[in-house]
């Protein structure tokens, strides 16, 4: 394996008894760092002449699939399948005036068009505006498949991560969100952030042969503003900081919960993924190949007690999520002011 170093490999395991009944275990991924012996450390063997771009290409990351994942209930656990929901998901770090780095996750969507000068990534709004301090984040980064990092944990290492890192160059965030502060603004917890695609804008990964525009460097995952989740099997994945670097994910049907009486919050009620987890994606008709369509993002949950809500996406039940999508695709960077406050 030591000429496989730096790749990513899945395999499954599959029993069979006498009878012909067989099972077979999820998907598990590895990454290979090294090989190791008798003598040294693992990671140690190998020399120069075993580099990785010399190698042979390694098998697909992703076990081809296209079977909804098991309808069970998963409270947070490892994300099994890598697929495009991996790639496509990433960490964000940023800051505000005067304070230190916040974390959160973000996902690459589909804009209709990878030739537009643009790529867009949906997270929660607090990940993108403070609602306290009433500005816009500062110094906003996102890695992508951050699960993949050579590094020990999240950090500004862009060199250490598969896909490298991007700067983000504005967000698009609701009047809603803005003029109120949390929990009145719930029903708003929802943003983009613009990447323009440009070799500006990004850092490069160990990954070779990589663009510098996002959204052709991983595929984004497509977006609906139609669907009433209510009662559907719905997977949230997100970067939980006290798991980082690892990508987590919980599964269940969902259901409502008000946390203020004039909105009804959708309601994964056993999810158990913490900070940090915020601004990742809800996916509706999740496949083992990691395909999937975005119906809503984690936004709030107890501190007390498991569960994790997310604000309404869907257009004909009063979100605005489609609208700020819709400026998204097609504002002009703000400069300085870092974003956009849009009265939809």
């Amino acid at each position: 394996f030591q000429k496989y170093r730096g790749t990513r490999w899945t395999y499954r395991m599959k029993a069979a008894d006498t009878n012909g009944n067989s099972v077979e275990s999820n998907s598990i991924s590895f990454q290979v760092d090294g090989v190791g012996d008798s003598a040294s450390d693992f990671g140690g063997g190998g020399t120069d002449n075993d580099a990785v771009d010399k190698a042979p290409p390694a098998p697909s990351s992703s076990y081809s699939d296209s079977r909804p994942i098991p309808q069970s209930t998963v409270q947070d656990s490892d994300w099994p399948y890598d697929g495009p929901i991996q790639s496509a998901t990433g960490r964000i770090l940023f800051e505000f005036t005067g304070t230190s780095t916040f974390v959160c996750t973000g996902t690459v969507v589909d804009d209709g068009s990878r030739t537009n000068g643009r790529s867009v990534i949906v997270t929660a709004a607090h990940c993108a505006y403070s609602d306290v301090m009433k500005e816009f984040a500062k110094l906003a980064v996102f890695i992508p498949d951050q699960v993949s990092t050579r590094g020990e944990k999240s950090d500004f290492d862009c060199g250490n991560d598969r896909y490298g890192c991007w700067y983000l160059s504005f967000a698009v965030v609701e009047r809603g969100w803005v003029e109120n502060s949390f929990p009145a603004n719930v029903q708003y917890d929802y943003a983009y952030y613009v990447v323009t695609d440009s070799p500006s804008t990004h850092s490069k990964g160990y990954s070779s042969g990589l663009t510098s525009t996002l959204d052709k460097d991983v595929t984004p995952m497509s977006i609906d503003f139609s669907t009433n989740q209510i009662n559907d099997h719905t997977v949230a994945l997100g970067y939980s900081a006290d798991k980082d670097p690892d990508f987590r994910y919980c599964s269940m049907d969902a259901d409502t919960i008000s946390g203020v009486p004039w909105y009804a919050n959708l309601w994964l009620s056993y999810c158990g993924m913490s900070g940090g987890a915020s601004g990742g994606p809800w996916i509706r008709d999740m496949t083992r190949e990691g395909t999937g369509t975005v119906v809503s993002v984690n936004s709030w949950g107890f501190s007390d007690k498991v569960g994790m809500a997310g604000p309404v996406f869907r257009t004909g039940s009063g979100s605005f999520a489609e609208c700020l999508y819709d400026k998204a695709l097609k504002a002009d960077d703000p400069g300085s002011e870092g974003g956009i406050i849009v009265n939809c």
